[in-house]
């Protein structure tokens, strides 16, 4: 079965971009991603992070699109020139570069979301905004999902 992280978790941000994720998350995180993820520009607004073994798969259907396109040239470089790799220790830390927490906005606390193959990083007020936005339609788009 594939890498599930599910729930919402408040962490606080230290002066070095240092970030604690949740045992309820760790817990979720593949062996074969070797406690590594590979954070990237998010959509929203967030940061996204993907277990490691699994953004391989990602980079290789990226891999597969066509480089002669304007779109995909402008979306590798604007998702792939910030993105980095990042280990966490034996207590679930691990350092975000700053110039990834300051695209989302995140300063000393932040939202961890769990995206079923993925994390999100949100800074507090952008989610709560993005939750409140998300609530009046909620109901319209999962009629037209089939699940």
């Amino acid at each position: 079965m594939a890498t599930q992280f599910l729930g919402e978790f408040e962490v606080p941000v230290d002066d070095k971009g240092r970030i604690f994720l949740p045992a309820d998350l760790r817990r979720n995180l593949d062996p074969e991603a070797d406690d590594t993820l590979v954070v990237v520009r998010g959509l929203d607004g967030c940061l996204a992070a993907h277990p490691k073994n699994q953004w391989s798969q990602i980079a290789e259907r990226m891999l597969r699109l066509p480089q002669t396109e304007q779109k995909v040239r402008l979306y590798y470089r604007a998702m792939l020139s910030q993105a980095t790799e990042v280990r966490l220790d034996r207590q679930g830390r691990a350092s975000i570069p700053r110039k990834l927490l300051e695209r989302a906005h995140i300063e000393d606390r932040m939202i961890v979301i769990g995206a079923l193959d993925r994390l999100e990083f949100w800074q507090p007020d952008a989610w709560k905004q993005y939750l409140q936005q998300a609530e009046a339609t909620l109901e319209e788009v999962a009629e037209t999902l089939d699940l």
